[in-house]
């Protein structure tokens, strides 16, 4: 401060603002820390909204895949409590030129975030009833499919069984996957962490710290982006019915990317 320069209350009180920002965005590191990794994203969703400066609220390629049934809309975001919610509801919307009887939504990192080998991890809750189909996943940026690595994919009628795949193009060009399962508790009753590690050697699947899965095949080693969303249909999980309760909920806690700590 210079010499004779007043120091007024507001003064002091920008300054608390902003020691008050340092330690929420410390707070959030520390809290967001593990050992051998460097944290580079993470979304504690502390705040009153999606946070539009990470995720995009829509579907990046705007058109109908594996027949699901969702219209993919930017309201389908709750964020309060530190908890995100993404919700399927019954009601129609407009979605890639049709009329549909169900919303729901998806996010992204596309063109904001993305990283080649590293830690892709969620702590959520999967929502319960048949034609529920939540995804935490990665995509290639620029746009593109295959790759693709599936963190987490469960299905709302078996809501204790998690699916883990990986997809790729062979080096004949050709399309494959490789993937697994996982039968553990009931993911719908409460949180659990799901998370890849993902390294030139190997796609490593864990579920709450523990290995479940892992695969070693035509590993990607390009840039990709995260997408979390909540799928209603389609030609894996079917339909909903009638003891499909909605809304649903995808609901997360936390999102984070690590690279390995140098």
């Amino acid at each position: 401060m210079e010499p004779g320069m007043k120091f007024s209350y507001r003064h002091t009180f920008l300054l608390t603002l902003a020691s008050l920002s340092v330690l929420s965005v410390c707070d959030a590191e520390e809290k967001a820390d593990r050992a051998g990794w460097k944290l580079t994203f993470h979304d504690e969703f502390d705040g009153h909204a999606l946070d539009l400066q990470k995720w995009n609220p829509n579907d990046p390629w705007g058109r109908e895949r594996n027949q699901e049934l969702q219209a993919y809309v930017k309201d389908a975001f709750v964020v309060k409590d530190g908890i995100l919610r993404v919700q399927a509801q019954r009601r129609e919307g407009v979605y890639a030129g049709k009329q549909r009887a169900f919303t729901s939504g998806m996010m992204t990192t596309y063109g904001k975030f993305s990283q080649c080998f590293g830690r892709f991890e969620i702590r959520c809750r999967v929502p319960k009833g048949k034609g529920m189909w939540p995804a935490f996943w990665l995509l290639p940026e620029p746009l593109g499919w295959p790759p693709e690595i599936d963190v987490l994919e469960v299905l709302g009628h078996e809501p204790g069984k998690l699916y883990m795949t990986h997809h790729f193009l062979d080096q004949q060009k050709k399309r494959g996957s490789h993937g697994g399962s996982w039968s553990g508790p009931d993911f719908s009753a409460e949180f659990h962490e799901f998370a890849v590690e993902w390294s030139p050697q190997a796609i490593v699947w864990f579920v709450d710290g523990v290995e479940r899965f892992r695969s070693e095949k035509n590993i990607p080693r390009g840039k990709m982006y995260l997408l979390v969303n909540l799928a209603v249909g389609g030609d894996w999980p079917g339909a909903p019915d009638e003891k499909t309760q909605l809304p649903a909920a995808f609901t997360v806690d936390y999102v984070r990317v690590y690279e390995p700590a140098r």
